[in-house]
């Protein structure tokens, strides 16, 4: 949220006559305008914008400062045009403005913009660019040349689309007095966006300023999927090295192999389990993975090519716009290679010197330029000492939430309301800046959810220490927002499902429960109202599992174990228990639910909702609990070792010859749900483009990306599961699938105990009978495993797998002593109960009984192809964008767009 001072507010000038005809003041009567520089940094030759738009045409009136004449320049920007202005700026120290009417006096351009040939040139003196004034044939890409040095001009730049180019045009924006600025315009044949309703188009502005040792390049599109354009940094010279800096050296241990070096050569593989022509990937704001960072150079070991992105609230769909540096096996290739396909990003090309590669020049020209601070924080705060506090956004030590922001958040708790300086009034509004840490609202992903919770609460915190300010009342609205923000992205409504896995819904609700208080007594609003946060709790007791006289937190996703070993214990009361029903929870998936809080209680907890923070290799999975005891478990390891591989949990995998264990990932979706007294039914899917590798046993690589198998078409995956209700309640599962070739599908099912015998159709467990009524054959393997985390965990593992191109699996699952279960035409009769399927396709006719249950010939249940609803609403929530340890595939249009729009009163 951006904050002018008080000195920047009121300037409704009575200068500005009515109807837009505009009269300047006499100078001695003009008003005033202070531009401050808060740091102890020094600014040379910097540009800032005066807090009025011009009064009339440049060269109808002239800018002073300090009363002395100086240069200035009109740009337009967002309807307005605004007065820039360029000068050095002492530490700690300031310049006044007036604006007068008269003839400004003749400046010589700072830098030089001109027509060379069919391109124009930028050039400062310290960096030189070409770009494209003429579309000539094809589609010019945006960058022509760079100069590497007086006599040698390199790299070019090409667009990858299959859109037909109608039109192109570069208009100067900025004439070099100041600032030299040309905005190129694309405009492609074919619509665009989520929704097909936009012309496809890239907009690029790229400038250059006094001083810079960069160029400054400002990207908008709307295009297709797939669609980029490259920087061949490489062309016209011989690079051999690249230099990365990345944001971390990777969650937790360093990745296989040992940490990735900064400098290496320009060659494929450099990063593990990664895309192999990938050398480092670039978005402007910290996270986990050793594969990410912000700047990419290539060089010779003398001269150098590059990138630098900076700004994080520029950026609009971040992650698809990252700026990836490709390389080649020659070694002698350096592509910077940015996404069109939706959104915006602003980042730096670079050369040849390495000074932008410094984050106390970003700090200077990005991060705390006088602009931006002039124009989006308050500085003043009469009486009050102290300077401005700034970030390393770049650092992990000042960034990572799971570090030293938990510990400086509890204090700030602890504290609030004690009084603060400048440098709290500075810290909040850094903190709370979406360059800091991006924004749910442009689709940043905060890595985790609860990353963004332990962030933000150190500055919700402190601006209970600004209480005394004359603008408490704009930061105490903003606080709010921020933690509204954060709840809205955390918790789905109806029903109250976490972004998160249930574990981490508890962690978020502690954290928000501890920081209450201080938004109750300070800042005016209290989130324990809040229906989202009710809801949080509501979720968490419905998900709880039974187990002998306690329920227990639900083990599903990164949920970790309680003090006293195993699931932690929810406190329920009993009738609250007894209420429970099947229920479909948005989000999540659906909990199914017969004879609760009683000690013949069925429970079964089916993953198929898109919530996906926190979750591994569980979509369409389930965890169930017969007699009140977990029976066939969701394994409760959590990280110590975390099983993020699908064959770990209770679903159907796919693999290949090449790839024997392997992830689909996906994103899963509810997509019918019906209940009766007698029976309950709910259907999951999830699709993927591809397979990607992984390791047999847990623990997982974390973020393992590659090795990956693609699919013509999306592999489909669709559950359905029935639960029958009766003297003894048991489940019949139907598993489809659909591929564009053959793969292996292998249904797992991983059981609490000692004992398993495969006689034919049937698996004995002991307490459990797995019946495969469906295919009349299949290859059976046994796959037993344990863990210690949280207490002993001991289970026997079923696999039976087929191959085709499309098949099914129907299985029964029933506790104790199973009575006459047989394969029936399309289902399985179980005792005098026949559970009948239909829908060989993924889509069939409205009317089609897709299920039908009948029970001593009399109809249960049907559910028909019309109750099948590939758009039906999975709860309404901020989209979730997975980053860093996420390596799910892309999100599918159909999420983006249930959960992309933001809600009224967004900022």
């Amino acid at each position: 949220m951006a904050i002018a001072s008080p000195r920047h507010l009121g300037f409704l000038l009575s200068i500005f006559a009515a109807l837009g005809i505009i009269a300047l003041a006499a100078a001695d009567d003009s008003p005033e305008y202070t531009l401050l520089n808060p740091t102890k940094r020094a600014y040379k030759d910097e540009l800032v914008r005066l807090e009025i738009p011009a009064p009339g045409a440049p060269g109808s009136f002239v800018v002073k400062e300090d009363g002395t004449e100086v240069p200035y320049q009109v740009e337009a920007i967002d309807g307005k045009n605004w007065i820039w202005v360029c000068s050095h700026f002492e530490p700690l120290s300031e310049h006044k403005y007036r604006v007068i009417p008269g003839k400004p006096a003749a400046a010589a351009p700072r830098v030089t913009l001109r027509k060379d040939g069919d391109n124009y040139l930028l050039d400062n003196g310290l960096v030189a660019v070409k770009i494209p004034a003429l579309a000539g044939k094809g589609i010019p890409g945006p960058i022509a040349a760079l100069r590497l040095d007086e006599k040698q001009w390199v790299g070019s730049s090409a667009w990858n689309t299959t859109l037909p180019l109608k039109k192109f045009t570069a208009v100067v924006v900025g004439d070099g007095t100041l600032l030299a600025k040309v905005r190129l315009r694309y405009e492609f044949d074919g619509m665009a966006g989520i929704d097909g309703d936009i012309a496809a188009f890239a907009e690029i502005d790229i400038s250059l300023g006094p001083g810079w040792r960069h160029v400054e390049i400002f990207d908008r599109h709307e295009m297709n999927r797939g669609d980029y354009w490259e920087l061949e940094a490489s062309r016209g010279w011989s690079p051999r090295q690249g230099i990365g800096k990345a944001f971390s050296s990777g969650a937790g241990a360093p990745p296989p192999g040992g940490p990735v070096k900064s400098q290496r050569e320009l060659k494929p593989g450099g990063l593990p389990h990664a895309r192999p022509d990938l050398f480092i990937n670039l978005f402007p704001r910290w996270n986990q993975h050793y594969k990410d960072g912000w700047f990419f150079a290539a060089t010779d070991g003398t001269a150098h090519v590059g990138a630098v992105v900076v700004r994080a609230s520029q950026w609009i769909w971040p992650h698809n716009n990252s700026i990836e540096a490709i390389v080649k096996p020659e070694g002698n290739y350096a592509g910077l290679r940015g996404s069109t396909w939706k959104g915006q990003r602003l980042w730096w090309l670079l050369g040849p010197s390495l000074a932008p590669a410094d984050t106390a020049y970003v700090a200077r020209h990005a991060w705390e330029s006088l602009d931006k601070l002039n124009r989006e924080f308050v500085l003043d705060w009469p009486g009050e000492k102290g300077d401005f506090a700034g970030m390393n956004f770049y650092q992990g030590a000042q960034m990572n939430p799971t570090g030293g922001l938990r510990g400086a958040g509890r204090r700030a708790i602890a504290n609030a309301g004690k009084g603060g300086n400048r440098e709290t009034l500075s810290r909040v509004q850094v903190m709370m800046h979406p360059d800091a840490y991006g924004s749910y609202w442009n689709y940043w992903s905060p890595e985790n959810p609860n990353f963004f919770t332990d962030f933000t609460r150190l500055p919700i915190a402190l601006t209970a220490d600004l209480k005394k300010h004359p603008r408490f009342e704009d930061f105490r609205r903003m606080a709010e927002q921020k933690l509204r923000e954060d709840l809205y992205h955390s918790v789905t409504l109806p029903g109250g499902a976490g972004q998160e896995c249930p574990g981490y819904v508890g962690h978020a609700l502690r954290q928000w429960s501890e920081l209450a208080p201080v938004c109750k007594e300070h800042l005016g609003f209290d989130p324990t109202t809040w229906e989202r946060y009710r809801a949080a709790q509501t979720f968490l007791k419905r998900v709880s599992q039974p187990d002998g006289n306690v329920r227990r937190a639900l083990p599903m996703g990164d949920t970790h174990p309680g003090k006293e070993g195993g699931p932690a214990v929810v406190e329920l009361p009993a009738d609250e228990v007894r209420a429970f029903v099947t229920q479909e929870l948005p989000g999540f998936g659906a909990i199914f639910a017969h004879r609760p809080g009683t000690e013949r209680e069925t429970y079964l907890a089916f993953k198929s909702g898109p919530n996906r923070g926190h979750y591994h290799g569980d979509q369409l999975s389930f965890h169930y609990c017969a007699g009140a005891k977990p029976l066939a478990v969701d394994h409760h390891c959590s990280y110590h070792p975390r099983a993020g591989q699908e064959h770990m949990h209770n679903r159907l995998v796919f693999h290949t010859e090449k790839l024997p264990y392997a992830n689909m990932d996906g994103y899963e979706r509810l997509i019918a749900f019906k209940t009766s007294p007698t029976v309950d039914v709910a259907i999951g899917q999830v699709e993927s483009e591809r397979l990607r590798q992984v390791e047999k046993l847990p623990p997982e690589i974390w973020h393992q990306e590659f090795p990956q198998h693609p699919f013509k078409t999306p592999l489909t995956y669709r559950r359905t599961v029935v639960s029958v209700k009766g003297e003894q309640d048991y489940f019949v599962i139907r598993d489809q699938f659909w591929a564009s070739e053959p793969v292996s599908a292998t249904y797992c099912l991983h059981v609490r105990s000692d004992k398993i015998e495969h006689d034919g159709a049937a698996i004995d467990f002991g307490g459990l009978t797995l019946h495969c009524a469906a295919p009349a054959t299949f290859e059976f393997e046994s796959f037993p495993w344990s863990h210690d985390n949280g207490g002993r965990e001991s289970t026997q593992g079923a696999r039976l797998t087929v191959r085709g191109d499309k098949g099914e699996f129907v299985t029964v699952l029933y506790p104790g002593k199973a009575p006459a279960i047989t394969a029936v035409a399309g289902g399985v009769k179980v005792g005098d109960d026949e559970i009948v399927f239909a829908g060989e396709q993924p889509t069939t006719a409205p009317e089609t009984p897709l299920v039908k249950v009948r029970r001593s010939g009399k109809d249960l249940l049907t559910l028909v192809g019309k109750d099948v609803d590939l758009n039906r609403s999975q709860g309404e929530i901020g989209l979730f964008v997975p980053d860093a340890g996420y390596p799910f595939g892309e999100i599918p249009d159909w999420l983006i767009r249930q959960r992309a729009r933001r809600p009224n009163g967004a900022k």
